[in-house]
């Protein structure tokens, strides 16, 4: 027993560095190279199996483009097309079917997380081409972050209520009067406190009128607490009658954002679109 065990440890002392050279020549990688892609493959095996819980940032991408730019996608593919965080939650979850990519829940978890902070969109891009051009000229604005928190806020006034169900996700939100807004909270390092935005938020009618929020309802939250969607509401205002409007949202310890509109706003036209 004692010679087989013997026996069968040399096979391996032998073999292991001869299938090393064999599978360096057939690739044709440096050693180096070669080594720590075998560490990496190793590293992701024992993050599938849940055996570590943590990849490195350069792990993370070499998961990513393992699984979707070299098997399934170009990368242009998915790279030149930013989504919102639930868009790519939605698209990992029906690439990771055994008929398609056939992705590990674990993996697809670290890849949604990857596209996320990589390619992320702020508005949705569900609706056409022409209709969020015009969202984006007349409705949305956008904060660029201050300590790595970005706000995006669309105004919804009530000629153009038809567009909410598209701009939360086709998830048909509760009843709504007032001035709607919709607010995506996004960081990449830190994470989002739970927040009741309708508690820091007040509106600026143009007519020398503050009102304070009287709403907030979150339509979607990541389970990493980097992505947050919601629905921030405020009593009616006279959305016909030329003015200047702006929301202010005071965050803790954070700096006030504002955020202003127009009125009226503009009617969507093909004509219209066509000069943007």
């Amino acid at each position: 027993m004692k010679s087989l065990l013997i026996s069968i440890g040399v096979f391996f002392l032998l073999s292991v560095p001869a299938l090393f050279l064999l599978f360096m020549y057939l690739t044709d990688m440096p050693p180096r190279q070669l080594a720590n892609n075998i560490y990496t493959e190793g590293k992701l095996f024992l993050y599938k199996q849940d055996m570590i819980g943590k990849l490195s940032p350069d792990e993370m991408t070499q998961l990513y483009q393992a699984t979707c730019t070299r098997q399934c996608h170009s990368r242009d593919v998915i790279e030149d097309k930013p989504r919102t965080a639930l868009e790519w939650e939605w698209i990992v979850t029906r690439m990771k079917t055994p008929d398609l990519a056939d992705i590990s829940d674990k993996h697809a978890d670290a890849i949604t997380r990857y596209l996320q902070e990589h390619y992320l969109s702020n508005v949705p891009t569900v609706l056409p081409a022409k209709t969020m051009r015009f969202i984006k000229r007349h409705l949305w604005k956008s904060d660029f972050g201050d300590s790595d928190l970005y706000l995006d806020i669309i105004y919804i006034p009530r000629e153009h209520l038809s567009l909410l169900p598209y701009l939360v996700a086709r998830k048909i939100p509760k009843q709504k009067s007032g001035a709607i807004f919709i607010v995506y909270v996004n960081t990449h390092q830190g994470t989002i406190p739970p927040w009741n935005l309708a508690e820091m938020s007040t509106l600026h009618d143009g007519n020398g009128n503050t009102q304070h929020a009287n709403g907030w309802e979150i339509i979607y939250e990541d389970g990493q607490n980097h992505h947050k969607q919601g629905i921030l509401t405020f009593p009616a205002i006279d959305e016909r009658k030329p003015a200047i409007i702006d929301v202010a949202i005071h965050l803790p310890g954070i700096r006030e954002r504002v955020f202003q509109w127009n009125l009226p706003i503009a009617r969507f036209t093909d004509n219209d679109d066509a000069k943007n």
